[in-house]
């Protein structure tokens, strides 16, 4: 089947000025890649590979300086509004709003997606109870413990439902218990047919539960 994310010959070249001189700074180099529906598929790579660079191309946040993405079989540019509603996105440093609650911050991103009052309390609920926050509803996000954090910015990432979810060193800093909820979430995630695309620099984590991956 046609892979439902595919990068080719993408390149992202950066331009600064040092010592008078203009020097061009290459990020990410002619990459391609497929990613097929219902997979786990992990980008491995030491810290400044270009991983975030090219997530962040993925997703509209950079222009390619050359290169092509096709997502879910559509040309993709940072102005495919419609496609960006069926995805799902986790930065490796989320910024939480601390001034507010749990249950507040999901309900903000219920708000985002326009999605029906009448389901987001239970959409809510799921979702905390997947991630294991289920008791921390309303609990300040500025009390909320690091690994705590990352845990809502994963449910906020699926607040739509995405097809397609991407996350930049999901598992980083974090401690045992709270890596066995991501993995548990991410596998449920595939058993309903999601597709994931994640970054690490850590091996022995992706290869637990990802289907292929690739080393840049």
């Amino acid at each position: 089947s046609a892979p439902l994310l595919e990068i080719k010959n993408l390149s992202k070249k950066f331009y600064r000025i040092h010592m008078l001189r203009k020097e061009c700074i290459t990020a990410v180099n002619e990459l391609s890649l497929q990613i097929h529906r219902g997979e786990i598929f992990a980008f491995l790579g030491p810290n400044g590979a270009g991983k975030t660079t090219t997530i962040n191309m993925v997703v509209g946040f950079l222009r390619p300086t050359s290169g092509t993405i096709t997502m879910f079989g559509l040309p993709f540019t940072p102005k495919s509004v419609e496609t960006k509603r069926r995805i799902g996105y986790l930065p490796e440093s989320a910024y939480l709003p601390t001034h507010y609650r749990v249950f507040e911050f999901l309900e903000f991103y219920c708000e985002l997606f326009l999605i029906a009052k009448a389901v987001r309390k239970k959409k809510i609920d799921d979702l905390l109870n997947d991630v294991g926050l289920e008791h921390q509803h309303k609990k300040w996000i500025k009390d909320l413990s690091m690994g705590q954090k990352r845990c809502l910015g994963l449910a906020g990432a699926l607040i739509n439902d995405p097809d397609l979810l991407l996350l930049d060193e999901p598992t980083v800093y974090l401690d045992p218990l709270i890596l066995e909820k991501i993995r548990t979430v991410l596998l449920k995630l595939k058993q309903q047919n999601k597709t994931i695309f994640m970054s690490s620099h850590i091996l022995s984590e992706v290869e637990k539960i990802s289907d292929r991956y690739a080393i840049i």
